[in-house]
């Protein structure tokens, strides 16, 4: 797949290794909480184009772990952080499935392809990083280079099922297939430690590698061609987002140690590397690309503003916009020309976009139908082509679905809570939701993460939403997961939670 997830969610600027996913579960913690105002099938009044309304699915409690991704069926992969465990998830439209792990418990989904096979990194029994992918049908297939020595990272699948990433201490790249196993790709004495990142059907693969110890470099493999530099500009750091469908590589370079900052850049073979400019900024990237060549990313600026960016062979470099705030980022465009990400509103919180030529940059807050007033979309991650949207909120990761008259299940907001409280002392807690299909919810459970719980004795219900409280105290100090299921009377169940610290009087 062609789009990238792997930079920082609160600034939209690339960075590497751990301390990406610190700043992910950092920025998703410290964001917004502020009430939505829901609407609907409006006009844009500025643009004159019908705005499009959502339906609100719940997929997952917690703090995002990796950048979730969406195929063209509205299949969803992703993985969360929720009472301290990090597990992966696969949504194939109707419900969710935990896809399990190597043995270790902890799994990190990182790309997802069109037939809904998964490729990613768990954790064995042994507590060593090994490759995956991951389907319905098959399970999880672990597929380390060396059975039993080294670790590897499987970074991401094409549609054709072939998986690249990196394998070993010394993080050489590989491609699998079904068919092939494992291929190293092979590793020449001016590069080291390469890895492939991203790759596209035609089994382009580009990666990052070390040359001469001092500079990182993008490179492309092709089974002609072998590993080759294609970092033309010579720049000191350079690293691939995306792969086109017709094996153009799009990333981010550094053009010198004291320069300004990232710049985004463009290679194909006629070409070779292009810088594509940073606007009116100082520094700009790329955070994603469609295979037809559709950038979306984000200008800085001195000042520390930002702007979320598009870029296309026809219109070059655009900003995007805010929503009346200093900073905004795309994370995600489809083929249609739809993208999304956040932005800062007017009183400097975060909220979920999506932009359009013809409509410009909406607030998705303000389009969906049917949810409690305490659900805030606060960064939409993804798109696919028929416009569905994945996006982080208040109450865990959800995918917006363009409205279309369909029955829908409850849309769950957050548990509103203490985050802090004392050994003893009640813990007031309660939760919203809305029935899509305007049919009762059976129940709510209630889980306070120290053994006990139970159903909710009575659920209220006003103007279209219903809500549940409990109170629970703690008798011991530490940190416990609150949770609430909403069950439907089809026998559907929606979980959201809150981590809660019990601390001694």
């Amino acid at each position: 797949m062609c789009i990238a997830r792997r930079n920082d969610v609160s600034t939209g600027s690339p960075i590497s290794g751990l301390s990406r996913l610190v700043l992910l579960v950092v920025a998703m913690w410290t964001s917004a909480m502020a009430l939505a105002q829901p609407a609907s099938g409006e006009v844009d009044g500025k643009h004159g184009a019908q705005r499009t309304s959502y339906r609100v699915i719940n997929l997952g409690p917690g703090t995002i772990a990796t950048y979730p991704d969406i195929n063209t069926a509205g299949q969803v992969a992703f993985s969360m952080v929720n009472g301290g465990r990090t597990a992966g998830f696969f949504f194939d439209g109707a419900a969710i499935k935990n896809i399990g792990s190597l043995g270790g418990g902890i799994t990190y989904a990182n790309d997802l392809n069109e037939a809904g096979q998964i490729a990613g990194t768990s954790i064995n029994e042994q507590g060593v990083e090994n490759a995956f992918v991951w389907s319905a049908g098959g399970g999880m297939l672990d597929i380390r280079a060396e059975p039993g020595r080294g670790r590897s990272y499987g970074w991401a699948i094409n549609n054709r099922g072939v998986v690249t990433g990196s394998f070993g201490d010394s993080a050489r790249p590989f491609r699998w297939s079904h068919a092939g196993g494992v291929e190293d790709l092979g590793v020449t004495p001016a590069f080291q430690q390469p890895a492939g990142r991203v790759l596209n059907d035609a089994g382009l693969i580009a990666g990052v590698t070390t040359i001469d110890d001092e500079f990182t470099r993008v490179f492309a493999w092709t089974r002609a061609s072998g590993l080759v530099d294609i970092d033309t500009l010579g720049s000191v750091e350079s690293s691939p987002v995306a792969v086109g469908a017709g094996g153009e590589v799009a990333g981010n370079r550094l053009a010198s140690w004291d320069d300004g900052g990232d710049r985004p850049f463009l290679w194909t073979r006629a070409t070779g590397m292009v810088d594509l400019g940073i606007g009116r900024g100082t520094t700009a990237w790329v955070n994603a690309m469609t295979p037809g060549l559709h950038i979306a990313g984000g200008i800085g600026f001195a000042d520390g503003r930002q702007r979320a960016m598009s870029w296309t062979r026809r219109s070059g470099i655009r900003e995007l916009g805010t929503l009346g705030g200093r900073t905004s980022v795309a994370r995600g465009v489809n083929a249609k020309g739809q993208i999304v990400g956040f932005a800062e509103d007017k009183a400097g919180a975060m909220r979920a976009f999506v932009w359009s030529a013809g409509g410009g940059m909406l607030d998705l807050n303000r389009l969906l139908r049917r949810v409690p007033p305490t659900l805030v979309l606060e960064h939409a991650m993804a798109v696919n082509d028929r416009g569905e949207i994945v996006a982080s909120s208040n109450a865990g990761l959800v995918l917006l679905r363009p409205d279309q008259g369909r029955k829908a299940g409850p849309t769950v907001g957050p548990i509103v809570a203490e985050r802090t409280i004392e050994v003893g002392a009640p813990l007031q807690a309660s939760v919203s939701f809305v029935d899509g299909d305007r049919v009762g919810t059976r129940g709510v459970d209630w889980s306070w993460g120290d053994g006990s719980g139970g159903a909710a004795r009575r659920i209220d219900e006003r103007a279209g939403v219903a809500s549940a409280r409990a109170s629970h105290s703690f008798s011991a100090p530490g940190n416990y997961t609150v949770t609430a299921t909403v069950v439907g009377r089809d026998g559907r169940r929606t979980v959201v939670s809150q981590e809660v610290e019990v601390k001694a009087p």
